[in-house]
């Protein structure tokens, strides 16, 4: 039995609900006042009556204090509340009620009670916001099957009718908030290639810039500022709104305030108002082309622009965008894509179908067909990481786990060492980031996750701890202790105070639990790496670093052949290290100051005549804690004593040095760099992954103090 869902695309400014009918195609529902779209706007009356929608914005234009409205902004911020009549509201409870009005619409043009939903959000909302939004639809007395991003949903409900392949950029402008998300459609799926936004900025900026520039005239004709009256500042609110959507049909209109017995009357130009807010729309375009960034693309590399979120009726975004590319699509109603494309996702995800898009319109009543294998793929907006120390412990810094843009559901697996006593509960504290900031200052903190239930060891006990980001970007942690095998208890704390990841760890704790390990990846990208090989050591790189402890190991990268280049400085970073690890086979794409030597000649080919231990010395030389230097080789170095010579000083430096041959490697030459003979490790091509894997154990369960040579 077809189960009937709704998707619901809740807007700061408006709202819309659609469903699937009864022949598989997607409809919008329209509210009790007949309109397709319902105000994001609440009021509240002293008898305890909450009205929402039309009715409410009718009356927050006569200037009543007691009506909400741009709450999503504050969405997720526990200390935002608006009071009415003595009762506090916070922004979930606002969105419950927009929630419960489109639920109660929907089923009466349908008829049937509705229980399931998907809803959507910004692309750039964090997890702490897409979990107030799913909690949101639970007060409203809906089941959220899941929570997607609108600029996914609007391409969902292009694609549907799209049968090209092709490349969009999605700029989505709403009332309050911007995304702009890269996607590839192609015969089997929909998929989000990167994504970015701000959701603090909308078309509301466009209304208070306006009203911003009306005032200013008035000051200067009366010496008087009407927003100082808070009924006067909403009547210009409103003014601006409409002032601006005139602006967007005629190319001049007047705005008039009248204020304390005075009235301005002030003509404004379109030209005029596009200047005002020419710094908001290049705010959107900054992001557009970091979003292209992110993929080594640029405006020429992509097929069109599809427009949606009604704030992009204003001429001025078709203008700017078309000093970028004439590829401008309208194939959607940019008022209900969203909720369109919702609609389809809690369709699939509610009756299980194995066809995700409709793709073949046909002649039958229905519209379309379900011929399609679509499948979609979406990614998260913003990187998930953890608070660590620094390598000198002089800063808390943000370590990223799963970078921004990648793959939803994803999950890591990360190690953690402790010590633990017999007497004792054994217990580890993590605190869980979201952000792209360098300190955790930058970031939001999403929660204290305590992991209790350790077995004590002796010596130390390593745990593996798994962040996930579900199918609706939120955040999940577990974890297991590697001895045991044993899944430990997780619970969420609230983070509390956070002020003191401003200190330095070394005034909070002296003595660090553990010593920091410092790992230098030196892989050898002579000729014979070309093809396979390279490739198969960037996969062994990228596992070594996903098993290793980042709180307590920092990893460098560097790559040899006629010369050493320094693909990445030791970092605690695992985003970093992952971007430098790709260029591996992209010795170009490197700055030429972190070339060691002479620039090198991609065109001459590429020898073995360089060595790595100089510059490793160089690279250790004011680190402190364990150092350990891993070397790839599959080639006979042309130097070979040269090299066993710098390995040695390496030694008696106490950086530990590992070998690890394939292919034509020299085992002799192996085992002389090596800093013992455990350290000299001849494998196969194929066993390169297991082989970095297990130095990443041997390395994060703290047995990097390995026998020294005499």
């Amino acid at each position: 039995m077809t189960v009937i869902t709704i998707g619901i695309d809740l807007g700061t400014t408006f709202s819309c609900v659609a469903t699937i009918d009864e022949h598989g195609k997607p409809i919008v529902l329209k509210n009790e006042d007949g309109n397709s779209i319902t105000p994001s706007v609440v009021a509240f009356e002293r008898a305890g009556n909450v009205i929402v929608g039309d009715e409410a914005k009718n009356i927050q234009s006569l200037g009543d204090a007691n009506v909400a409205s741009f709450f999503k902004r504050e969405m997720g911020n526990p200390d935002f509340y608006l009071t009415f009549y003595g009762k506090q509201y916070s922004p979930t409870d606002l969105s419950a009620y927009i929630l419960a009005k489109l639920k109660a619409d929907a089923e009466k043009v349908l008829g049937k009670a509705i229980t399931k939903a998907v809803i959507t959000c910004p692309a750039y909302f964090n997890a702490m916001q897409r979990e107030e939004v799913k909690k949101a639809g639970k007060l409203a007395g809906l089941d959220v099957l899941r929570v997607i991003n609108e600029p996914t949903a609007a391409a969902v409900a292009f694609g549907i009718k799209s049968e090209k392949e092709q490349t969009l950029l999605v700029y989505d402008l709403g009332g309050g908030t911007f995304d702009v998300t890269l996607m590839k459609i192609t015969a089997d799926e929909i998929a989000v290639l990167a994504t970015d936004g701000n959701h603090q900025l909308g078309g509301k900026d466009w209304d208070d810039t306006l009203r911003e520039y009306a005032v200013d005239k008035f000051q200067e004709e009366f010496a008087e500022n009407p927003l100082e009256d808070s009924a006067t500042a909403n009547d210009l609110l409103v003014a601006a709104e409409n002032t601006k959507k005139t602006l967007s049909q005629k190319t001049t209109t007047n705005f008039v305030i009248a204020y304390n017995g005075n009235k301005g009357r002030y003509e404004i130009t379109r030209e005029q108002f596009e200047d005002a807010t020419k710094h908001l729309i290049n705010q959107t375009l900054t992001l557009c082309e970091s979003v292209l960034a992110a993929k080594q693309m640029d405006w020429k590399n992509i097929d069109g622009v599809l427009l949606v979120g009604g704030s992009t009726r204003m001429p001025q975004v078709e203008s700017e965008l078309k000093k970028h590319t004439d590829n401008l699509l309208h194939g959607i109603n940019v008022d209900e894509a969203v909720a369109i494309g919702a609609a389809i996702q809690a369709d699939l995800d509610a009756n299980e179908k194995h066809y995700t898009l409709e793709t073949k319109q046909s002649s039958s009543k229905s519209g379309y067909t379900l011929e399609g294998r679509r499948t979609i793929r979406d990614v998260t907006g913003q990187s998930l990481g953890m608070i660590a120390e620094n390598a000198d412990r002089s800063k808390y810094i943000n370590t990223i786990i799963i970078p921004r843009n990648t793959n939803i559901p994803s999950c890591e697996v990360r190690p953690f060492q402790l010590r633990t006593s017999s007497r004792q509960d054994n217990e580890i504290e993590v605190y869980v980031t979201q952000g792209e900031g360098l300190l955790p200052s930058g970031c939001v903190i999403l929660g204290k996750y305590v992991i209790s239930g350790i077995t004590h060891e002796k010596g130390k006990a390593v745990c593996d701890i798994a962040y996930h980001y579900d199918k609706s970007g939120t955040v999940e942690v577990s974890a297991k202790q590697r001895s045991t095998d044993k899944n430990l208890t997780v619970r969420k704390d609230n983070p509390g105070d956070m002020s003191w990841t401003d200190l330095c760890p070394k005034d909070r704790d002296p003595e660090p639990e553990l010593e920091h390990v410092t790992v230098l990846l030196t892989v050898d990208t002579s000729g014979s790496m070309c093809g396979d090989p390279i490739n198969e050591a960037i996969k062994a790189a990228h596992r070594f670093v996903n098993e290793i402890d980042l709180t307590h190991c920092s990893v460098g990268l560097m790559m040899v052949a006629d010369r050493v280049l320094m693909l990445c400085y030791p970092t605690q970073n695992s985003k970093e290290i992952g971007r430098a690890i790709d260029t591996l086979n992209r010795p170009s794409d490197i700055p030429s100051e972190n070339i060691y030597g002479a620039p090198l000649n991609l065109d001459a080919g590429v020898g073995n005549a360089a060595q790595p231990f100089t510059e490793a010395r160089q690279c250790f030389d004011n680190i402190d804690g364990i150092k350990f230097m891993l070397v790839l080789a599959d080639g006979v170095w042309d130097n070979q004593p040269y090299a066993v010579q710098e390995a040695k000083k390496c030694h008696a430096d106490g950086i530990e040095v590992a070998a690890l041959g394939f292919g034509g490697a020299d085992k002799k030459f192996l085992h002389d760099i090596a800093s013992c003979e455990e350290n000299a490790i001849f494998t196969n091509m194929n066993q390169l992954g297991e082989s970095f894997s297990k130095i990443a154990q041997v390395i994060t369960e703290g047995k990097t103090e390995l026998q020294r040579r005499n």
